[in-house]
Parts: structure tokens; sequence; C-alpha cells
């Protein structure tokens, strides 16, 4: 699933190539994919500007302006899912199977969403509606300052992994990026939260923090679907130290990279620089 690295790839991308331009015609061959009202999707995004761009946690935001068609402001909301793909491209490239919606754009070029699996999802909103749409998400993780980012896990018993992947504490992290950074904190993924002291705590926001930053400059991690906006894979699959490494050595200390099951995604670990609490 792309994360918080990816998506800000995307939008990145995305303000370089659409940004400013004016929607001319919009084709939806999958319904389904259409969150909310279809009938407003329709109608408002064929004639809207794309203001701006923006993410929140895994969500792209593209502010419309609809000039005097609407006297409301309206976002269109996109969500990647596990396999969901949003690029710029000329018209004259070949569709690939699974591609969705169409967005023709004034300059003549495309953006296409396409999406294997369809657990991504596009929706059109009101913009008043935005804080309401978003209220379950936690505090960006780059953002959020270290005396908020401990609170999260003061007195909780829940392992360290499974709150880290929790959207209501931070929004944008995933699986990847919370191994590759328990490993550089040098905490196993099972212990519990509510026991890591004050420097653990440190260690890890410095991680998070480090290891997102590093991803964004490569571009994301691509193993299968992930692409930027531009087509192109992503480049910090070659940087994992511990993720998809199972039964390789691990990079510090030579040891094997273990995987286990938590809630029913793989983590991956070393089980010398990061030694269980028990």
């Amino acid at each position: 699933m792309p994360e918080l690295p990816e998506v800000e790839t995307i939008v990145r991308g995305l303000r370089a190539q659409v940004q400013g331009q004016r929607i001319t015609r919009v084709v939806v061959h999958q319904p389904r994919i259409i969150h909310g009202s279809r009938a407003a999707f329709r109608r408002l995004l064929p004639r809207a500007r794309i203001a701006c761009i923006e993410r929140y946690g895994k969500y792209i935001i593209f502010h419309l302006d609809l000039g005097a068609h609407s006297a409301a402001s309206w976002c269109l909301l996109v969500h990647l899912g596990m396999t969901g793909q949003l690029h710029w491209c000329r018209p004259e490239l070949p569709y690939l199977k699974h591609t969705h919606v169409t967005f023709w754009l004034a300059n003549g070029a495309q953006l296409r969403f396409r999406d294997q699996r369809r657990f991504g999802r596009l929706e059109v909103i009101p913009a008043k509606f935005l804080s309401r749409y978003f209220t379950r998400l936690g505090p960006e993780p780059l953002e959020i300052p270290f005396t908020a980012f401990a609170r999260l896990f003061a007195g909780r018993r829940a392992v360290i992994k499974s709150l880290l992947l929790n959207q209501s504490l931070l929004r944008g992290l995933g699986n990847i990026y919370s191994d590759e950074a328990l490993f550089r904190a040098r905490i196993h993924p099972v212990t519990p939260a509510g026991s890591l002291d004050l420097a653990a705590l440190h260690r890890l926001y410095a991680a998070i923090r480090r290891v997102l930053r590093a991803a964004i400059a490569a571009a994301g991690t691509s193993f299968s679907n992930y692409i930027t906006a531009q087509g192109q894979p992503g480049e910090f699959q070659f940087r994992l130290r511990v993720y998809g490494r199972e039964g390789q050595r691990c990079m510090r200390c030579g040891s094997r990279v273990k995987r286990t099951a938590l809630a029913g995604r793989s983590s991956y670990f070393c089980p010398r620089c990061q030694r269980r609490p028990w």
C-alpha cells in the first residue's frame, strides 16, 4: 500500500504537471471506484480548474476552482488504497488494464487513475467538510512535536508496531516505514508501547522522521504497483534494511532478518539489534 512518502512523491509530481490546469472531460470506466455523489462527480469536475494539490496523510486533495459555476468550494479526494496509481500522461499512451477514471486536461494531457484491486476511491466533497472528513486521523509524523509524540504511547499496553500503524494516532505511516523506523531505533516491534523510556521514544521519533524524509527523497518504495505521477518507480526499495529481507543478513550486525505476523501484517526485524522485551 502506498504510504506517506509515496503519496507525497505523487503530489509533488502532480503539482509540477497538472496544478493550474482545467479539467475539460472526465470518463469513468468503473463507477464503483467513485464514492459519495457520482452525480456531483460528473457534474462538477469537467469544468473545474485544479487550483492546488496537497497531501493529508495518505490522501491526495485536489482543491477545485469552479468559478461562477458554484458558490461553494469543492475538493476531489483520492485515496490510492493498496494498488492505486494516479499518473499524468499524453493521450496517445496505450490504456492499461484496470484504468478506472480518465481526466482530460486543457493542455491536452490526461490524468489516469488505475487500481488493480479496486480498494482505492475518489470522491468530491465541499471544502467546508474537509475537517469533518479527516476528524479520525491523527497528527502528521513529520510535524508533530516530540512531547505530543511521546504522549501518544504513554501507558499503552498495545505493541508499538500496531500503534504506529494506527492512523488515528499518526496519519500516513504504514508497514514498510514502521519496520524501517523501529530497526533504526533498535526497538522490537512487539515491545509494549508504554514500556518505552524517554531515550527509546527519542530514538523512534528521530528514526520515523529520518526514514520518511529519506524515502521521499528517493521517490518512495516500489515493489509491484507503486509508480510516481510520471509513471516511474521509486528507489527506496534499494535502501531497505529489514522490510522484505527475511533470511538475509542484517546490514548492521550480520544476523539473519526475521519476520513475524502482527494483526495479520508481516513485521521484519533483526533479533540481535532489536531485542525482544522479554
